[in-house]
């Protein structure tokens, strides 16, 4: 809704009104992205990973239910908050495969289930961070914490369980915090993304989040395509199926999307730039829409008898994407970048 005012208000006001006394030019576009979008969603991972490992300590110390649903809970939260990191730098993390380091998906084969299981197993395991990225991310403290398998290893086995489950949540907060210190000056990312805005072939902060959202628009038709399948519903393929929170994922992303584009719009040099987003808002704001009465996952969903919403969901993802290949076009703007390109 946010974004249809801004059109709105686009429609309503003539250019000397909106532009350019709304720009901040004591600050280049690249660097309100980084500032006002990027670096507060690390700083919230990096809190929110510290939480989880904190909990972690405190219920391997008293594992009492009450412990345990607060650990869960963490879990959550921990997740939502990479979900909107993910989402405004996955150009950047595509490069080094950084996003595996938080999380496996897909998983077909439960990778997952059988490393963290290999792992209980083993007498002497090896240090965690020298060991396989399955297991240091959100996906393998998932298993710990919401599958019954796991469960069972806790009651059965809580030395072996909590020691993996506390070098999970450390290893968890170290890679946090070093993707957070990439992103301040002097960080690898900080370089690449200043360089970005300047040169012949910059990508600049419209290519920046149209690239952005078509990357993770891809995503999303997989995180809806896989668990509905062909012919029949396979929910063990949903994102963050254990937990339960496939759909609460889409939100946090499509929520990231929206303050992208807002950014690039109020970053627009004229008000008929900020108008050719406007069919990515339409857009937008009618996935916001169909979403606003779905529950957390998709098994809810399915049970529900609500398979159609989710196809009809998948559809208008399809339409998001179609639109944002038409803006970029409009704006001559290239699909397709990775943070290699130009080095």
């Amino acid at each position: 809704m946010y974004l249809k005012l801004i059109i709105l208000s686009l429609s309503l006001t003539g250019c000397d009104q909106f532009f350019p006394e709304q720009l901040d030019l004591s600050r280049s576009p690249m660097t309100v992205l980084l500032e006002d979008q990027i670096h507060p969603r690390y700083t919230s991972l990096v809190s929110e990973a510290s939480s989880l490992r904190n909990l972690a300590s405190e219920f391997c110390l008293n594992p009492d239910n009450k412990n345990f649903g607060l650990l869960q809970q963490q879990w959550r939260t921990t997740m939502l908050s990479w979900q909107s990191a993910e989402a405004v730098s996955q150009l950047m993390l595509e490069e080094n495969m950084e996003g595996w380091r938080f999380q496996f998906w897909p998983d077909k084969k439960n990778l997952t289930g059988r490393k963290v299981e290999e792992r209980l197993k083993s007498k002497a395991p090896i240090p965690l961070l020298s060991d396989s990225v399955i297991l240091q991310g959100l996906s393998a403290s998932e298993y710990l914490l919401f599958d019954t398998k796991a469960n069972n290893a806790l009651a059965l086995k809580k030395t072996e369980y909590c020691q993996f489950l506390i070098e999970n949540t450390e290893a968890l907060f170290a890679n946090s915090m070093e993707l957070q210190q990439n992103w301040e000056k002097s960080g690898s990312y900080y370089i690449k993304l200043m360089a970005m805005e300047r040169g012949k072939n910059a990508l600049g902060l419209n290519g920046w989040v149209l690239n952005s959202l078509d990357a993770q628009t891809s995503r999303l038709k997989k995180e809806l395509a896989l668990p509905l399948g062909k012919n029949r519903t396979n929910l063990f393929m949903a994102e963050s199926w254990r937990s339960r929170q496939s759909l609460e994922n889409i939100r946090t992303v499509l929520a990231a999307f929206d303050a992208l584009v807002a950014l690039a719009i109020e970053q627009s040099a004229s008000q008929e730039q900020a108008a050719v987003w406007q069919n990515i808002v339409l857009e937008l704001d009618n996935l916001s829409l169909s979403m606003q009465n779905l529950p957390y996952d998709f098994t809810t969903a399915i049970k529900q008898g609500r398979a159609d919403e989710l196809r009809s969901l998948k559809e208008q993802i399809n339409s998001l994407s179609t639109q944002i290949v038409r803006t970029a076009s409009k704006l001559e703007i290239p699909l397709g970048f990775n943070s290699s390109d130009g080095d």
